[in-house]
């Protein structure tokens, strides 16, 4: 593969990976398994939020973003064994596992390779 299909491969991974997190949890949250009333605000808030934050910069495919964004990535790997741990939530653990480490490896190779590219056009530029 070249530079640039790895550059869209990781980008295509990342935004996969991305909204299938948003709206697997979401859709988890509401409609398949929904917690108490007085909970869901901030259940969906602690859950949902931390998306929230690479949004924009995850849309335009800015590098910096990207890079930090493998941090969340993480978070969510996490949130995935938690719920995998438990029985009743298998199924949910297993989905945000999965979907975690599509955002991260999507994010690492985009990172990776966005990178050397943008290195490589402003040495050529000199």
């Amino acid at each position: 593969m070249t530079q640039t299909q790895y550059i869209q491969a990781g980008r295509w991974l990342t935004l996969i990976g991305y909204f299938s997190l948003l709206f697997g949890l979401f859709a988890w949250q509401l409609v398949i398994d929904p917690p108490a009333k007085h909970l869901m605000s901030v259940i969906l808030l602690l859950q949902i939020g931390p998306l929230m934050f690479p949004l924009i910069g995850l849309l335009k495919g800015k590098v910096y973003t990207h890079a930090w964004s493998m941090y969340i990535a993480i978070f969510y790997f996490i949130v995935g064994v938690w719920y995998a741990g438990s029985s009743e939530d298998f199924k949910i653990g297993i989905f945000v596992i999965c979907s975690s480490l599509m955002f991260f490896l999507g994010t690492l190779l985009y990172t990776r390779f966005k990178g050397k590219q943008l290195s490589a056009d402003a040495s050529s530029s000199k």
